[in-house]
C-alpha cells in the first residue's frame, strides 16, 4: 500500500456513515459551467457568481476550498470517503471528510474526537499520541482541532484534525505532515486551510 493511502486511511471516520456528495467534475449546460457531484446532481459553478473568488473549488455542494493560490494542489483521494485531498509539498498534505450525519443523530464533539483517535490506531496498529486539543472556529461554527502523532510504516506523521459537529453534518478538515512535532509551519498551514474553507447553506 502506498504511504499516502496509509496516511489517509488513518484519518477516516466511522465506516458506513452517510458521506456527503463530492465534486467529481465540470460540464457546460446552456453555455454555463456546472459542477457535477458523485450522486448525479449538479449546480452552477461559482465562477458565474461575481461575489465568489475564481480560485474557489467545490468540495461538496455547501463547502468550498479557496486556497489554490496558496500553493495547495489537488491530489486523488485515497478512498471514496474523502471528499477532497491536497498537498503543498512533499511533507504537508490536507483533506476534507464530510459526513451527512450530525448532532441530530447523536454525534457529539467528544465522540468524534475519540473516533479520530480510534481510527488512527486501527489504521496504524499504534496508539496515537495526543499532542494538543485546541478550540477552533470556522465562520460561525465552533469545534476542536485534535493534534496527534501516529507512526506509520516507521514514519512519524503529525495530524491536525479540526472537527465541526453540526445538526446534520460533521466536517473533518485536516492537515498532516511527515514529521515528529507539530511545527509552526504546520500550524500555519492548518490555519490557512481553515481560513480558506467557505461554507454555504
Amino acid at each position: 500500500m502506498k504511504l499516502g493511502s496509509l496516511i489517509l486511511a488513518a484519518c477516516l471516520a466511522l465506516p458506513g456513515l452517510a458521506f456527503a456528495q463530492s465534486a467529481v467534475g465540470k460540464a457546460v449546460v446552456g453555455g454555463k459551467t456546472v459542477t457535477l457531484f458523485d450522486d448525479g446532481t449538479w449546480k452552477y459553478s461559482d465562477a458565474v457568481n461575481p461575489s465568489t473568488p475564481a480560485a474557489c473549488k467545490d468540495v461538496t455542494p455547501t463547502v468550498q476550498f479557496c486556497g489554490g493560490a496558496l500553493g495547495w494542489v489537488t491530489t486523488p483521494p485515497a478512498s471514496p470517503e474523502i471528499n477532497a485531498a491536497y498537498r503543498i509539498d512533499a511533507r504537508h498534505y490536507a483533506q476534507y471528510l464530510i459526513e451527512d450525519l450530525g448532532s441530530d443523530d447523536g454525534l457529539t464533539p467528544e465522540f468524534m474526537r475519540q473516533v479520530v483517535l480510534d481510527n488512527a490506531q486501527m489504521a496504524t496498529g499504534n496508539t496515537p499520541e495526543v499532542i494538543d486539543v485546541q478550540p477552533v472556529t470556522l465562520g460561525a461554527l465552533t469545534g476542536d482541532t485534535v493534534v496527534y502523532k501516529a507512526r506509520i510504516n516507521g514514519l512519524d506523521v503529525v495530524f491536525a484534525n479540526s472537527v465541526f459537529v453540526q445538526p446534520k453534518r460533521v466536517m473533518q478538515i485536516m492537515t498532516y505532515a511527515i514529521a515528529n512535532t507539530y511545527s509552526p509551519q504546520h500550524a500555519a498551514y492548518q490555519a490557512d486551510f481553515l481560513s480558506n474553507t467557505k461554507l454555504a447553506e
